[in-house]
């Protein structure tokens, strides 16, 4: 077991703090099995690099010190997810500042030996793992994202970085990462793919749309966002107090060449209930709505055909589910994208988009990787 994430725990028992805001945000370009190609915006970093090995387990002590008010305004910061160790630095550890800082109003540390410093934005592949990490379980991750990255002739540039999420609380099935900048040239990528579509559904919470399809074989990428309704722009608190007429929804970029706009239909009207109106469970209002939008007349008659081939046989007419082309799709906050990854054991999560998750997997499974 690795010495540092021990010391983690050890250093911080005894401490309050917010560690389970993710600042670490990111938007997925494309997946190979296990593999995701993520574009990373720029982020504040606080560091600390150790002079040798065994300064190491001074890392955390002299970051969170700065973090705990060890700093010029005496200000406490609160602790994000998660923690970066960058192995090609000379295992740096960094902490992510949260995004109301900038370089200008973040404190000054006491210690001259913390370093703050923006990371610019970037392209990285990421293999994600459970449990403890360690030097081994790190190299073998390191080969396999290698493996994967020159199957698909991408080259990276080696600076290597164990992300560690959540740490030091939970220590049954942690989530870790190795990630690394590569070469990818995203609006090219995209652009070049005549087999690449979108499409736009709405399930109830958008937390639960975007874990039900985010794992599915041919999706690319999902999005959190709002659609459907009249206001331009609108914020969270403005769909969720219904005064906008917009839907949660999700666009789901996927590739026809492995899934089918009908494929998708099949596991959206499984992932959830299309007989409730505006409603789904416990989650009441009009923004929960069953609607799908789509891009074109083409896409139109496949949903429609689709309807209703099931409506009669599985849902006893009842299907109340909205259909209408798409104006346009505002994208959700940050905090929002990629919220039941990153919030996998928060209430929520557990009692309502995990149960709705295993039941597509297990009775759709072929879709899934």
């Amino acid at each position: 077991m690795r010495a540092l994430l021990l010391l983690l725990f050890l250093a911080v028992s005894s401490i309050i703090m917010n560690f389970e805001n993710n600042e670490y945000n990111y938007i997925v370009l494309k997946k190979f099995d296990n593999i995701e190609i993520r574009d990373y915006s720029e982020q504040i970093y606080a560091s600390y690099t150790p002079k040798n090995n065994n300064d190491r387990n001074n890392s955390f002590r002299s970051v969170a010190g700065f973090i705990f008010g060890d700093n010029n305004r005496q200000e406490e910061i609160a602790m994000t997810s998660p923690v970066v160790i960058k192995l090609h630095n000379k295992n740096e550890m960094a902490f992510i500042m949260p995004s109301e800082y900038s370089l200008k109003n973040l404190p000054v540390p006491n210690n001259d030996k913390i370093k703050i410093y923006n990371e610019p934005s970037s392209i990285r592949a990421a293999v994600r793992y459970s449990g403890y990490s360690n030097s081994e379980i790190e190299e073998e991750k390191i080969q396999e994202l290698i493996k994967v990255l020159r199957e698909n002739d991408i080259n990276h540039e080696g600076n290597f970085e164990v992300l560690v999420y959540n740490s030091p609380w939970k220590f049954i099935n942690r989530r870790n990462e190795i990630t690394v900048t590569i070469d990818y040239n995203k609006e090219k990528s995209m652009k070049s793919k005549n087999n690449i579509n979108k499409i736009y559904f709405g399930g109830g919470c958008f937390w639960c749309v975007e874990a039900v399809f985010e794992d599915v074989k041919g999706v690319e990428n999902v999005k959190s966002g709002y659609a459907g309704g009249d206001l331009k722009n609108p914020s969270y608190s403005q769909v969720a107090n219904g005064l906008t007429n917009h839907a949660e929804v999700c666009e789901i970029i996927y590739n026809t060449d492995i899934i089918s706009l009908n494929d998708l239909l099949k596991i959206f009207f499984l992932s959830h209930d299309p007989t409730t109106l505006n409603r789904q469970g416990n989650d009441i209002g009009a923004h929960y709505r069953s609607i799908i939008l789509y891009n074109s007349e083409k896409e139109y008659n496949v949903i429609n055909r689709y309807i209703n081939s099931i409506n009669k046989e599985l849902f006893n007419n009842k299907i109340v589910t909205e259909i209408k082309p798409l104006n346009d799709f505002y994208e959700a906050e940050k905090y929002h994208q990629n919220y039941y990854k990153n919030n996998t054991y928060a209430g929520y999560c557990r009692a309502v988009i995990t149960p709705k998750v295993l039941k597509a997997k297990k009775e759709l499974n072929k879709f899934y990787k």
